[in-house]
Order: structure tokens, then C-alpha cells, then sequence
């Protein structure tokens, strides 16, 4: 990244991740959409139809996509099944509330995934939904994957402050669904009024965390990794089973020191349910995108070093293996019964450190 970049993303108010509050008109539930700008206090516009942004590059390109919010209704289920194309993940279920993310890491795939229709958007059209989630919550579905993953297109916490959606979410879930938990996997500390919430171990809140390296580096307008873990003890005081994801791992000078510090940082501060590790592991497309947004990211260089696997690329195995190695056994150290899970890692992977890929409790699943 470049040094008027990098000035520039260190300066922008985290606080403030939505600076435009949108509506499309005739395709919004326009109660949902004014109870979300009355709370917010930010004026809402509505438009006829989303305007192009193919013009823009670096940090105007960004807010021109994540400093905006758009609200709309959903066309599509809300809750579909998640098949990963070489069959290296379990079919979970995702519930969509949010497509993209308010969030600016540098590594994130939803570039690419919304590489069409790039603005953050919320679907406001409650009632659909929540009819989804009772016939799924009626519907004759193993118990292993009656979890509703929230955060695969999106940072579900991001923008609770503007939307209070899951304040909305969460004490339906407690109070309506009987088999059925949602998870919310999130980079925020955006929590303060979930832990009041009547929640009945009906949601499951999921951190994603990394180095502090990763973190200053990587992750702008996020919750810094000190942070979230506050978050997470104040949530899981309040009786929420809190998991984590150490995730994207990346390889780098001083790396060891770096996730042994923060698996220290973490059993300092809570005792999670699990830990889900993944790689960096970005789409060969994706390079294109971070280079419009951050044209002097480490990661173009980093991106040339990895190894073709698939429509993938990732670190060669001997280093992964190592990385996920080193932070499993200091994990072990002080669990030994913990739940640990590899995400998206082919047999051999698991395999290698000695790990059973039989009855996964992986992030997504219950």
C-alpha cells in the first residue's frame, strides 16, 4: 500500500463505516428502511437503480462501495445450502442477511464474489425470512447441520449499530426456533446490546481473529484483535457459546512468535468452543481486485509465491502444515479436549497432523 493510502486508512473513523444510507424504490420495505435511517441518523436516499462504480479505484472505490449501505428486499431463499466446488467443506447452511461487507481487509474474496454488484447491501424484508427460518426449523434436517451460518457473504455485526438487525434476530431465534442456532461471524466488538438480549442458546457468536500484525496491516475499519476478544468475554459471560477462527493464517517473518502471542492473548481472556484454522487461500481472480483497491498490497507479492491448487491459490504444504502445527499444539497445551478443525483443507492436509477428519466440528456446524 502506499504511504497517501495508508495515511488516509489510518485516519478514516472507524465509528463511521456507513457515510450514504440507500433504498431501492418500489424493491424495499420502506417501514424497515426509515426505522433503519431514523435509528441511525443518517438521511436515506432512495434511488431508482444502483449506479456504477466501474470508475473508480484505491480508497475512492472502497467508499464508493463499503461506505455505503443499500437496502432492499430479498428475491432469492434467504437460507440456502453451501457446496464447496471440490468438496472440501461440510453442506452447511448460510443465512443471508448482508451481501458484502462495511469492512476493508485487504485479502477479503467478497471483491471478487461481488465483483458485479460490489455495495454493501441488507436485506430488509423481515417477515420473509423469518418464515424461512421456521420451516427450516420444522424441515427434517440433520442435527449437525442445523446451524444457519450468517457470516459466509458477510460481517453480520458490522453495521449493527445502523441496522440493529440482530437485535431484531436474535430474541426471535430464542424465542421461535426449537432445533435450530444461527452464527454470526464477525471481525467487530459492534455488541454492546447483545448481551441483554434473551438469545435462549439459540445463537452462537463466532470471532474471527489474527495477529496484530495481520490486523494493522490487513484489516482496516475492523475491531482490533484486543478488542474483539473483550467483545467475546462480554458475550460469553452472558451465556452465548463463543467459537473462533484463526483465519487467514499467513506466513511471514516472525510468524511463530506472532499466533503463539495471540493463542496466549486468547486463554487469557476467554476459553472458546472451538477453533476453526484456515490458510490465505484467495481465488486466482482475486488479484485483480485488490490491486484496483490497494494497489501497494503486500499481498501481490505475496499471491506470486503461492502454488496453483484448483481455482486456489495457497501456501506449498510443508508450510502450512508447519503454521497449523505450531498453532494447534500450543492450543493443545492448554486444552488438550479442545474441538479444533481445519477449514476448507484437503484430506492429506489433516491427515499429516495427525487430525480426524470424522464427526467435524467445524466452525458452520452445531
Amino acid at each position: 500500500m502506499n504511504y497517501s493510502q495508508q495515511n488516509l486508512l489510518k485516519n478514516i473513523d472507524i465509528n463511521h463505516l456507513v457515510s450514504e444510507l440507500w433504498a431501492l424504490r418500489g424493491k424495499s420495505n420502506i417501514d424497515a428502511a426509515e426505522k433503519i435511517a431514523e435509528r441511525s441518523r443518517i438521511p436515506l436516499k432512495w434511488i431508482d437503480k444502483i449506479p456504477s462504480l466501474n470508475g473508480e479505484k484505491g480508497t475512492d472505490k472502497l467508499m464508493a462501495e463499503r461506505g455505503v449501505l443499500l437496502l432492499r428486499n430479498r428475491t432469492s431463499p434467504f437460507i440456502e445450502q453451501f457446496q464447496h466446488p471440490l468438496g472440501r467443506c461440510a453442506k452447511f447452511y448460510k443465512l443471508t442477511a448482508y451481501n458484502n461487507c462495511n469492512f476493508w481487509c485487504e485479502y477479503c474474496y467478497l471483491y471478487l464474489t461481488f465483483r458485479t454488484s460490489p455495495v454493501s447491501t441488507h436485506f430488509v424484508n423481515y417477515e420473509k425470512m423469518f418464515k424461512e427460518l421456521i420451516a427450516f426449523d420444522n424441515a427434517d434436517i440433520p442435527a449437525a447441520l442445523r446451524v444457519l451460518n450468517l457470516g459466509e457473504l458477510c460481517d453480520p455485526l458490522a453495521v449493527e449499530d445502523i441496522t440493529g438487525f440482530a437485535g431484531q434476530l436474535i430474541p426471535f431465534a430464542g424465542e421461535r426456533l426449537k432445533r435450530t442456532r444461527l452464527l454470526f461471524l464477525t471481525k467487530s466488538d459492534n455488541v454492546q446490546n447483545l448481551p441483554v438480549l434473551p438469545h435462549n442458546g439459540k445463537s452462537i457468536i463466532s470471532f474471527s481473529i489474527n495477529t496484530n500484525r495481520v490486523y494493522h496491516d490487513l484489516e482496516h475499519r475492523t475491531a482490533s484483535p484486543e478488542d474483539r476478544l473483550i467483545a467475546a468475554q462480554q458475550l460469553q459471560n452472558a451465556g452465548y457459546e463463543v467459537r473462533l477462527r484463526i483465519d487467514p493464517v499467513f506466513i511471514y517473518e516472525g510468524w511463530q512468535e506472532d499466533y503463539l502471542d495471540l493463542v496466549d492473548t486468547i486463554f487469557r481472556s476467554i476459553k472458546p468452543s472451538r477453533f476453526t484454522i484456515g490458510e490465505y487461500r484467495p481465488s486466482k481472480g482475486l488479484v485483480s481486485h485488490i490491486k484496483s483497491r490497494f494497489p501497494e498490497s503486500s499481498l501481490i507479492k505475496i499471491n506470486g509465491s503461492l502454488i496453483n491448487d484448483g481455482t486456489k491459490l495457497r501456501y506449498p504444504e510443508m508450510k502450512r502444515v508447519a503454521a497449523f502445527r505450531t498453532i494447534i499444539e500450543r492450543i493443545m497445551q492448554y486444552d488438550p479436549e479442545m474441538k479444533i478443525s481445519l477449514c476448507k483443507e484437503s484430506p492429506t492436509i489433516w491427515k499429516q497432523l495427525g487430525m480426524n477428519m470424522n464427526g467435524l466440528c467445524c466452525n458452520c456446524l452445531g
